[in-house]
């Protein structure tokens, strides 16, 4: 229903019908308007004749068949008067065999002749009406009617024509019915104007919901409309192809020129998108960066690669200018045909996306799907159930990697890391499973369990005199949920531990997808006790100016930054700068992935304060965690510093 009066059918289906009905309405009224108007004359006329004519025909008005003088003479003063005042243009009589008895009308100009058809309609007792106009113009109309005195015969009866003016009588009906008529338009208008009002707001509201706001293309949900029926006529000789486009460091014009200049370069791409295509493609806003081109009526599927082509070197051509800065767009084109690739949107989706990230992987630019290389991301897709069945069958673990002081060696803290205990595949580590885990967006639920898990063992070590605080890694998403403050301190107070012995480690790309809401979120936390530290610093792209303002208390260095440190003087320099930088704004500083002990001792020479890594030890079950701290700690106690003999290492075949 809703699309039928969105449809132009509904002017024809439903406006035409009632148009017509409104003419046939009016049309109606008008007959009956002046049906209405001649009975009323009619009426008049019979007052008349029985009053004023009616009383002298009679037996004793009428010698030899005509009027007396006196009769003649009250009938011409009672026209006359009648005239005067505007009811009546004037009188006639007749006999039933057609001899005239009187006539009232001014210069004889109503005398009439009546046929024979009309006087047997008067001896039959019919009466009836005659139109027409006076000499100047004036309408009136003629009542013709029989008349027998009481007391006589048939066949002494007389034809009786009252001649009065129709104008007023008109008049007063093209009133009535002007008002009728104007009251059925004004019904006729409301009706058009409120179903053109209610298809004004569906097709707004429809266009809503099909487009995209920013840029004005067609969105998913039009893509998924509009492709069901372009899909079902692809053949393999008139292929469809669909090319999903990822947009390139679209995300360091957001950081770098704000999200204002963002929107902008994304109205300018989706303009140039539109233009390079033909009508009958649809170009669409799939969200974020990406866009999709349905391209219709190729001529063979090599055809797909050169349009693929024709877009990039459109995109890279074009003429970006934001806030008066040119840039430069490039981006990746995956393509997927139909229907050798898939006959439906979600299988194209799917294989498009695949192939755009070889396209970026590999720097291609543009890359069609090949089934011989997704293999890979089959896996992935199976992978999926089973981690939904791990997160509900608890397959997780956690192990245990230290973090030893470098003024004295010793360990007061861990970091939590999660391992799969796969039921066939043994002991996987997180970069097996936890890229699938972010895009299936089943990150969330384990990042609660690392949460709820790391902290239990955190109280448990309390408990048996071996306090020790725990670093914890949380997703970009559970970073920004609204509850995490609260749910983290439920935790802690489920298991009574304090807050000080808990770190929640997130990573700069966390904080960089919504500093603001970061910042909001860890200020909470900060302000009940928990530590917060920025992991992998160094990887990303940080603005330095939201050390300042991030409520955190320490810097993970990341391994690329040191792991090299001892054969380049560059990266030593980095490192330093970022430890003096860290303790000038009052944080402390832990080097991830220490491999040897000359890096060790020279992360001590820049003051490093804490180092984690393979040098001291694998990650470990709890088990032989506590193990090996037992020892390791044996082995400290009776060494200064970094003098004596150095501490047991266990490599990571003993993880």
């Amino acid at each position: 229903m809703r699309r039928f009066i969105m449809s132009r059918v509904l002017l024809l289906v439903v406006i035409g019908p009632v148009l017509a009905a409104m003419v046939w309405l009016m049309l109606t009224l008008d007959s009956r308007g002046h049906t209405r108007a001649d009975a009323q004359g009619a009426q008049t006329a019979e007052v008349i004749a029985a009053t004023v004519v009616g009383p002298h025909l009679n037996a004793g008005a009428l010698t030899a068949g005509r009027f007396a003088d006196e009769a003649l003479s009250d009938l011409r003063q009672d026209v006359s008067q009648l005239r005067h005042d505007g009811q009546l243009l004037g009188i006639g009589v007749w006999g039933l065999d057609g001899t005239p008895l009187f006539e009232g009308s001014p210069g004889g100009s109503d005398v009439v002749r009546l046929s024979q058809s009309d006087l047997e309609r008067a001896q039959g007792g019919q009466s009836w009406t005659v139109h027409d106009q006076t000499a100047d113009g004036q309408a009136r109309l003629r009542v013709f009617l029989p008349f027998r005195a009481e007391g006589t015969a048939a066949s002494a009866g007389s034809v009786v024509q009252v001649v009065i003016p129709h104008s007023q009588l008109t008049a007063a009906t093209e009133d009535r019915l002007l008002r009728q008529q104007v009251s059925v338009g004004v019904i006729f208008a409301v009706i058009v104007a409120g179903l053109g009002g209610l298809r004004y707001r569906l097709l707004r509201r429809e266009r809503h919901a099909r487009h995209d706001l920013l840029t004005g293309l067609l969105n998913r949900r039009a893509l998924y409309e509009d492709a069901r029926g372009l899909l079902a006529k692809a053949s393999s000789t008139r292929p469809l192809a669909l090319l999903l486009i990822d947009l390139s460091e679209f995300k360091s014009v957001n950081d770098t020129l704000g999200h204002t200049a963002g929107d902008l370069l994304l109205q300018q791409v989706a303009a140039a998108l539109q233009g390079a295509v033909r009508s009958d493609d649809l170009v669409v806003r799939l969200g974020g960066d990406e866009f999709g081109v349905l391209l219709t009526s190729l001529p063979n599927t090599g055809a797909a690669q050169d349009r693929a082509d024709q877009l990039l070197r459109r995109l890279r051509e074009a003429p970006f200018t934001v806030h008066g800065m040119e840039l430069a767009v490039d981006a990746s084109i995956g393509v997927a045909l139909a229907p050798e690739h898939g006959r439906n949107l979600p299988d194209l989706l799917q294989r498009a996306d695949v192939a755009m990230y070889q396209a970026k992987r590999g720097r291609r630019g543009t890359t069609v799907y090949d089934p011989g290389t997704d293999q890979h991301t089959v896996g992935q897709l199976a992978m999926v159930t089973d981690l939904r069945r791990a997160l509900e069958n608890d397959e997780f673990v956690l192990h245990y990697q230290p973090k030893v002081s470098l003024a004295d060696l010793k360990v007061t803290s861990v970091e939590a890391l999660v391992r799969w205990q796969h039921p066939t595949r043994g002991l996987l580590p997180p970069g097996e499973f936890l890229p699938v885990l972010e895009r299936s967006g089943l990150m969330q639920p384990l990042t609660r369990w690392v949460l709820r898990e790391a902290v239990q063992q955190a109280a448990s070590w309390r408990r048996a005199g071996m306090p020790l605080q725990v670093a914890v890694n949380i997703s970009p998403r559970s970073l920004l949920e609204d509850d995490l403050p609260a749910r983290v301190l439920a935790v802690l107070r489920g298991a009574e531990l304090p807050a000080s012995l808990l770190q929640l480690e997130v990573t700069e790309t966390a904080v960089m997808t919504n500093p603001e809401r970061a910042a909001f979120v860890l200020t909470q936390l900060q302000a009940r006790g928990v530590e917060v530290a920025i992991d992998d610093f160094g990887a990303g792209y940080t603005s330095l100016a939201l050390l300042r303002i991030l409520p955190i208390t320490a810097l993970k260095i990341d391994s690329s930054l040191v792991s090299q440190m001892l054969d380049h003087a560059a990266d030593e320099a980095v490192t330093q700068a970022v430890i003096d930088l860290a303790h000038r704004l009052g944080f402390s500083v832990t080097a991830e992935g220490v491999e040897t002990d000359a890096l060790l001792d020279r992360l001590a020479a820049l003051n490093c304060d804490q180092a984690q890594g393979y040098v001291v030890s694998a990650p470990l079950p709890p088990a032989a965690f506590e193990g090996w701290l037992t020892d390791w700690r044996a082995r400290t106690s009776s060494t200064a510093g970094r003098s004596g003999t150095p501490p047991q290492r266990i490599s990571p075949s003993h993880g």
